[in-house]
């Protein structure tokens, strides 16, 4: 557990937590390790554990029966993977397809939640943390958008202007 925690620390995502929030996160961890072109999840799995990448990296893809399966984006150390649980979805939301040995740190989604719950501080900072990881996979994703729809799109009087 004290070499989790150790692993913790020198994550991004969790850069300046409390040591005694690391130890608990640790002890509902486990350090876990893939093959390059491994998928580590599925789309539509129970969503279970969630994932901080330690090293390497990972392919998030999506399918769909009529296009195929279409690369979202790479994500590297220290991303936040498998996100489904912490928002109360039963099923994940794509794949994550290793690109090169890959390195990571699984903790059961339940048991993060049930953390989060117990102590108000540590859910706060760490739910914050998920939703700035979310917040930029959707500007990640809406820029994917402009250059697959164009990027000159017609002058349109927004109601916020």
């Amino acid at each position: 557990m004290a070499d989790i925690a150790q692993t913790l620390r020198g994550v991004e995502f969790f850069h300046d937590i409390a040591a005694e929030y690391l130890q608990r996160v640790a002890a509902i961890s486990k350090i876990v390790e893939f093959p390059a072109r491994h998928d580590i999840f599925r789309e539509h799995e129970p969503a279970k554990d969630v994932f901080i990448l330690i090293s390497g990296r990972v392919s998030l893809v999506i399918c769909a029966p009529t296009v195929g399966c279409r690369q979202l984006m790479e994500v590297s150390d220290g991303e936040l993977i498998g996100w489904s649980p912490l928002v109360g979805r039963s099923r994940l939301s794509d794949t994550a397809r290793t690109l090169t040995p890959t390195k990571a740190i699984a903790m059961d989604g339940d048991q993060i939640l049930a953390l989060c719950a117990k102590d108000p501080r540590f859910g706060f900072e760490f739910m914050h943390r998920a939703a700035q990881t979310l917040a930029s996979r959707l500007s990640a994703t809406r820029i994917q958008l402009l250059k697959m729809g164009g990027e000159h799109l017609p002058q349109v009087q927004m109601e916020s202007d």
